[in-house]
């Protein structure tokens, strides 16, 4: 099905309902971030934002949501899935990776991102707002409904602590484990945006290949790695700021107002120094405590239903 008829699908309301399995799942976004024309910088040759995403699903009562409510984790404010979507019962997450074009247009030594990696965090994340509405649609399709937290005039951040996590969530998923930059490291990388909706349909769980929060990154048990300390202009990354490794809030500083002011004239602000020009930035680092394959290797398999299917 092509990304016409696949638009047909899910506008007609007489179109019939079909059994949702993973393979279409999984099918539709890849085609979406491939083929729509949105997941296009702007500005110049319009270069490709997202390469194909990875998915994963957790179930909604996963115990490790409630635990998401603890403060250090994320805190009390975080709402289950179930309190923002009542009766559900599957949480499907995605890991968006920046085109290649993207990611290597970061200056490598400058303070300032590139042009194009300001425009795909801002322009991107309009993107991956429209694969949280497409995928809704395509859930109804199905016979279920669905709702994307982050998209929602309940969620709020108090004090950074949000009402959903999407990274939090990611990591239920099974997509990937935590850098001490703060991003999740999957097989495709950290370099990348994420998102997630919730349904009330019964979606096979994606298994988790780790057990550990910190389990991709080599440094908290290894002490090995690092490239990210001084790789941030806020240095705002260190054992310094105990278990969290980092000083978000440095951060913030760093994107909305030394970024921002830069950009001014595009509207465009944020920092990715930690996610680029890394040894995690577009694979888990060989020097992590797992046995990977090939970089290629690993890089296709990541887009194989078997991968992260039950």
């Amino acid at each position: 099905m092509n990304a016409a008829s696949e638009y047909a699908y899910l506008l007609d309301p007489a179109a019939p309902r079909e059994t949702l399995t993973w393979a279409r799942l999984s099918g539709f976004a890849r085609r979406f971030v491939e083929e729509d024309p949105r997941n296009a910088l702007p500005e110049g040759e319009r270069l490709r934002i997202w390469d194909a995403p990875l998915l994963g699903v957790a179930a909604a009562d996963d115990p490790l949501f409630t635990q998401l409510k603890t403060p250090g984790v994320v805190g009390p404010l975080h709402r289950s899935p179930r309190e923002w979507l009542p009766g559900a019962q599957s949480v499907v997450s995605w890991f968006l990776p920046y085109n290649q074009a993207v990611r290597k247009s970061y200056p490598k030594k400058s303070s300032m991102p590139s042009l194009a990696w300001v425009s795909g965090r801002r322009n991107g994340e309009v993107f991956n707002n429209a694969l949280r509405r497409a995928l809704i649609r395509f859930l109804e399709k199905h016979g279920g409904q669905g709702i994307a937290p982050s998209n929602e005039a309940q969620y709020q951040t108090v004090g950074m602590i949000p009402t959903w996590s999407e990274r939090h969530a990611a990591f239920i998923a099974g997509i990937g484990s935590f850098g001490i930059h703060g991003a999740l490291i999957t097989v495709l990388g950290c370099a990348g945006r994420i998102g997630s909706v919730i349904t009330d349909l019964a979606l096979p769980p994606t298994p988790r290949p780790y057990r550990e929060i910190y389990e991709y990154c080599p440094y908290p048990s290894l002490g090995k790695c690092g490239a990210c300390v001084p790789r941030r202009p806020a240095r705002a990354i260190g054992a310094e700021f105990g278990g969290n490794w980092r000083d978000n809030s440095r951060c913030v500083v760093q994107g909305r107002d030394v970024v921002g002011d830069f950009f001014k004239d595009w509207g465009y602000h944020s920092c990715g120094h930690c996610l680029t020009w890394l040894p995690c930035a577009d694979r888990i680092p060989r020097i992590s405590r797992i046995p990977l394959a090939h970089p290629q290797e690993t890089r296709e398999r990541a887009h194989e239903p078997s991968f992260l299917a039950a």
